[in-house]
């Protein structure tokens, strides 16, 4: 990597709180953050950097930042977002197989796959939520984290209709209780069962105290100190 983006890729590292051997590993993706431009990514308008000049990215994003704003009432992250026309793209910023990833609470980068409301909303939802908690976000198990992600973002692939009453796919007694031990060993790699059991009780949680509300006042007492398993 040349000596400018090892520069860039320890300022942002720092800024995102990523350890020495984590930024080593994510060196090609915090670099692309702090210099889309040194990666062959262009601005679109809005923060968001892609491989062409197409106006449906932006269109895409402005949707999944309103799906945000609309569930919390309001939209407190402003997050640079990377696109990729191509795997080869993505695979030199850093990206693997996954259709997209958030990186703390300042950005994420979406593969060709992932050029998409749902993913661009699901992957913002993770950005927002860990902005509004703060140096708390690691008080929110990962299944929690992902499963309002799946939510927010409306998945179909995970969640029954929302004029359906309960949304599980799954039999609710399946889901829960659910740990993170139980999202980390859940199914194969690639296996998208833990993401059914992951939105089923969320959305259960979710509409058990009041829908978004309920939610603000999770982030609340945990900014305030208490756990997880206190507040629920």
């Amino acid at each position: 990597m040349p000596k400018r983006r090892w520069i860039i890729t320890g300022l942002v590292a720092g800024l995102l709180g990523l350890g020495i051997g984590a930024t080593v590993v994510a060196a090609p993706s915090i670099a692309a953050i702090a210099c889309p431009q040194c990666y062959g990514l262009s601005s679109v308008g809005d923060g968001v950097y892609a491989e062409r000049d197409d106006e449906t990215y932006r269109t895409i994003i402005a949707a999944a930042q309103r799906r945000i704003g609309d569930f919390y009432g309001e939209r407190t992250s402003d997050a640079r977002v990377l696109i990729c026309a191509t795997a080869e793209c993505y695979r030199g910023i850093g990206g693997g197989g996954e259709k997209g990833q958030a990186f703390g609470r300042w950005a994420l980068r979406l593969s060709p796959d992932g050029a998409n409301e749902t993913i661009a909303t699901h992957e913002l939802a993770h950005i927002e939520l860990h902005k509004r908690l703060g140096s708390a976000f690691d008080a929110v198990p990962d299944w929690f984290d992902e499963g309002l992600a799946v939510l927010i973002s409306d998945d179909v692939r995970y969640l029954g209709p929302e004029t359906g009453g309960d949304r599980c796919l799954v039999p609710y007694e399946e889901a829960a209780p659910i740990t993170d031990a139980d999202w980390a060993t859940a199914g194969p790699p690639g296996d998208d069962h833990k993401y059914l059991l992951a939105a089923c009780v969320v959305s259960r949680w979710v509409t058990d105290h009041g829908g978004p509300p309920g939610v603000l006042t999770l982030i609340t007492d945990l900014r305030d100190g208490k756990r997880f398993s206190e507040v629920q």
